[in-house]
């Protein structure tokens, strides 16, 4: 199907309405979510994250949605069963669990996985399920049987298929999720990059913050393209997000801080340390700058020659330094210079390629 189609299938779909959640539960769903982004990077799909707007977390691929709702619970808490999943929590919600995820089941346009993420395991006649994602298709009949009744009475339907409803038991660490997802960050990060990440703790708040602003926002969107840029992360994106932490060559990180130590002037060399960590903060995720760095990039490659790497900030100094907003100093704007000369020795621009 073309993108207009899936567009008009996803928007067509209800919205997740179910307001405040405590802040323990929202950092779970979050951190989950960045856990499964980080396996979609180690696959060779296309796709984009979104993050509580139709579903907890949704993953969008070409042909098809995964829809995830999360459900954690304390410690010592009580196994989910059928009755629990099928139940209002209160008089006043929309519905249950299983039937909110349900209502997301439009069949026959797209491939559609609903999934429910829970810490907890599911229970079958008093038997805990431990399979890590199993079917609601195959439980045993009778259980069901009783799911799919419910779904029908919930729903007024005739009939509820549950061949692309799952339940997963992941085992989320509600005590200290934070050093999992950053053990997970690093670990996944070699496996992408096959290289180590150049500063761990600001690549997580990075991510992390990341994802909280896209969570986060809450203003009217009516347009498929609009609702992915500020509601979710699209591969392309995250992998920018990475790049710009990786020590390789072509990100210009690496010469950069080379450049930086070799100054003389001890002052002017805390300055532009300074400036490069907040450029490490900004970078993966300013539209503008990317936007720039194009422009920078072409620049350079229609220049004749440059003689050096202080001939060439000179240049882009005349050139585009009103350009940057207020809030940028002239170390900020120098130092994504030097960034930026040194991918353009990489070759990073020969081919019209940024980031």
């Amino acid at each position: 199907m073309k993108q207009v189609d899936r567009s008009a299938y996803y928007m067509d779909l209800p919205h997740d309405l179910s307001g405040s959640r405590s802040k323990n539960r929202f950092r779970a769903e979050l951190l989950w979510g960045i856990c499964k982004m980080l396996d979609l990077m180690e696959s060779d799909k296309e796709f984009a994250v979104v993050f509580d707007y139709v579903c907890d977390i949704e993953v969008h691929f070409e042909n098809g949605f995964e829809f995830y709702q999360i459900k954690t619970q304390g410690n010592n808490a009580y196994a989910f069963t059928y009755r629990s999943l099928t139940r209002k929590a209160s008089k006043n919600a929309e519905g249950s669990i299983l039937g909110k995820l349900f209502k997301l089941n439009k069949r026959g346009e797209r491939e559609i996985k609903l999934v429910l993420v829970s810490n907890v395991p599911y229970s079958c006649n008093g038997k805990k399920i431990d399979d890590e994602i199993m079917c609601f298709s195959a439980f045993p009949e009778t259980e069901t049987e009783k799911i799919q009744n419910a779904l029908c009475e919930e729903l007024g339907l005739s009939e509820a298929s549950l061949s692309n409803m799952f339940y997963l038991h992941t085992d989320i660490n509600l005590r200290d999720p934070e050093l999992e997802v950053q053990g997970k960050i690093v670990v996944s990060f070699e496996r992408i990059k096959h290289c180590e990440p150049m500063n761990p703790r600001a690549l997580y708040r990075l991510i992390v913050d990341t994802v909280s602003d896209r969570a986060c926002y809450e203003f009217p969107i009516t347009d498929y393209e609009t609702l992915v840029q500020k509601k979710g992360i699209t591969r392309e994106e995250f992998d920018y997000i990475l790049e710009c932490h990786s020590i390789s060559e072509k990100t210009g990180i690496k010469q950069t801080q080379k450049y930086i130590e070799s100054m003389s002037d001890v002052k002017a060399k805390k300055t532009y340390k300074k400036a490069l960590a907040n450029l490490l903060q900004i970078f993966p995720t300013n539209r503008l700058l990317k936007d720039l760095e194009k422009d920078i990039g072409s620049f350079l490659l229609n220049q004749p020659q440059i003689a050096s790497i202080e001939k060439a900030i000179d240049l882009l100094t005349d050139r585009f330094h009103s350009v940057f907003p207020i809030e940028f100093s002239n170390a900020d704007k120098t130092v994504f210079y030097i960034v930026i000369i040194y991918r353009f020795e990489e070759g990073v621009y020969d081919n019209g390629n940024d980031l």
